[in-house]
């Protein structure tokens, strides 16, 4: 048995109070948060930014037990080989020493009396001789750090090591060609040790490889496990279809949805950061009813508050320029629009991190919340089911004093209207909407029932976007067009021209493109095409007019992107039109 523990007597709220972490004022304001967001004042701390090291000191002398920094500890070899990092990182405990029938651990969670009798039993099996143990208390990313230290494999020898089991399999980086987990029928329940830690890699395994979805979809004989990374879908695993059930129910259990209800879609979100603490992570997660199991889509969603800056979405100089003039603007609408995945939220969010200043009052409607924006930007979830609406949302910020307001996406005339009348009394309002190009968003407008004399007074800038794979910088060549890519790109690349391509190397996964840049079509709504939105002119007379103005279309974005070996030929094909 441990030792007797020498408490301090004191709260942990006092102990934190002592030692300066929090002040009275801080503690009443977390304190009222805890019963409204229903979480631990630990977590709310963690989301504060505060660091996790000083929370777990302060934990330690509340709960009585010596505080260890294992990340700077000599780790025993012939302890550890009995115990796998794994085993280790799931249970957030890690045995430190063995004298005199004394097992020393480190915990994460000292009062995880199942996770110490479950190392306990571990080492009694490899014949040690324990009459006592010896708890100390470590915070998560020391000894997620010591984990990763000591059992650190060298990348030639980790070439050689074989997926010949789950553990093996999913502690090193899924490989390019389809693997198969191999789990025993025996351990297909989804709170054994196996499927447990599964779960866990198959997400920190999609955060490492830059993931925005994981896909886990059931087919006739297996469970496929893809991801989708810069845009694309790629299998990375397969699981056996007897262990099929037992994943996904983890996963459910996890998103605290219903597992005994599989015939009608669910939705929920999984705060992965109670899992393993070193990540700060949410992921929203959807399921739908097939005829061979529930198909389950994961979003990742990084909780970290780092949100791109302007200067990484890929504007070139000149339409940097109107969008930071644009955005300065006091008062009008200021869309981004463009397909589903395409990047209009980021682009909206690196806009509003911009504004983001202490005399700026900004207020976002989202559907959901996803990105924890900080500073002083307050988010709003709507919630149609209830009735809370964007247009509802929006006629509520008119009476909360706003400078700058967000609204997800216009989907309907009421909330257009809702858009339209906030700008015209004075509030800059940024917004998404689903439409192919920048003049095609007027016309769309119009087709919703807003008058064009109104849309000619409130939009202020429109910014159609894609969003196309990058060449690889490590593995980029040059090469000359020919004549098939003239065809290709229907005349707008001339045979000869100088264009860049990826071969392929380790730090691309061979498929010479790694990671996104945005392609932007920018319309500055100025004098004279307000002019002729008034008088009704036609989409092309528009179009023209705007090209006049100095815009420049997706598709001449896209090629100069090329010619400067940012994006390959390809990329400009599959994501955009020939300008006609």
């Amino acid at each position: 048995m441990p030792p007797v523990r020498k408490t301090s007597g004191k709260s942990f709220e006092e102990l934190l109070i002592e030692q300066g972490i929090l002040t009275k004022e801080k503690l009443q304001e977390l304190t009222l948060r805890v019963s409204k967001e229903k979480k631990n004042l630990e977590m709310l701390l963690l989301e504060s930014g505060m660091a996790e090291e000083k929370i777990a000191v302060v934990k330690a002398e509340f709960l009585g037990y010596p505080f260890v920094d294992i990340s700077a500890t000599p780790l025993s070899s012939e302890l550890l080989k009995h115990i796998k990092p794994a085993y280790a990182k799931n249970y957030k405990v890690l045995p430190l020493s063995y004298e005199g029938e004394v097992l020393t651990v480190a915990m994460v969670e000292p009062r995880d009396f199942m996770a110490l009798d479950e190392v306990v039993r571990l080492y009694r099996d490899a014949r040690y001789r324990i009459k006592e143990t010896n708890v100390v208390m470590t915070a998560a990313k020391m000894l997620f750090a010591a984990v990763e230290k000591f059992f650190a494999i060298p990348k030639e020898e980790k070439k050689a090591v074989g997926m010949s089991s789950i553990l093996d399999q999913v502690a090193e980086s899924f490989k390019p060609a389809v693997q198969v987990a191999d789990v025993g029928a025996e351990e297909a329940s989804e709170d054994s040790a196996p499927i447990v830690m599964l779960a866990s890699r198959i997400v920190e395994e999609a955060v490492k490889k830059r993931t925005s979805d994981i896909h886990l979809e059931p087919a006739i004989d297996y469970l496929r496990v893809r991801y989708r990374i810069d845009g694309n879908l790629e299998e990375v695993m397969r699981v056996p279809k007897y262990a099929q059930d037992a994943i996904i129910t983890r996963f459910k259990i996890m998103a605290d949805l219903r597992i005994d209800e599989k015939r009608v879609p669910q939705d929920g979100r999984i705060d992965f950061t109670k899992y393993n603490p070193t990540y700060l992570l949410d992921l929203r997660v959807s399921t739908v009813p097939t005829p061979f199991g529930e198909d389950i889509v994961m979003r990742l969603l990084d909780k970290s508050g780092n949100v791109l800056t302007l200067d990484m979405l890929g504007f070139n100089d000149h339409c940097m320029k109107l969008y930071k003039e644009a955005i300065q603007t006091p008062y009008g609408i200021m869309l981004h629009v463009g397909p589903t995945g395409s990047g209009k939220s980021t682009g909206l969010f690196a806009a509003l991190k911009t504004l983001d200043t202490p005399d700026m009052k900004i207020c976002t409607a989202e559907d959901p919340v996803e990105t924890t924006l900080g500073g002083q930007i307050i988010q709003s979830s709507v919630n149609p089911a209830t009735g809370y609406t964007f247009a509802k949302a929006l006629k509520a910020f008119m009476r909360h004093d706003p400078d700058i307001i967000l609204i997800g996406e216009i989907r309907d005339l009421e909330t257009a209207k809702s858009a339209v009348e906030a700008s015209l009394t004075g509030h800059m309002v940024f917004s998404t909407l689903h439409t192919n190009d920048a003049v095609g968003t007027i016309t769309r407008l119009v087709e919703m029932g807003i008058e064009p004399y109104l849309i000619a007074d409130a939009i202020v800038l429109v910014c159609a976007q894609r969003l196309a794979r990058r060449i690889c910088s490590k593995c980029k060549e040059s090469y000359e067009a020919t004549a098939d890519d003239e065809a290709l790109s229907k005349g707008d690349i001339k045979a000869g021209t100088t264009l860049y391509r990826g071969k392929g190397c380790d730090a691309c996964d061979g498929s010479g493109e790694k990671g996104r840049t945005g392609i932007y079509e920018v319309l500055l709504v100025n004098k004279e095409f307000r002019q002729l939105l008034i008088k009704e002119a036609t989409t092309e007379e528009l179009r023209r007019c705007a090209i006049a103005s100095g815009m420049m279309t997706l598709r001449q974005e896209a090629i100069d992107k090329a010619k400067k070996g940012i994006i390959t030929l390809d990329q400009v094909v599959e994501n955009t039109l020939a300008d006609t």
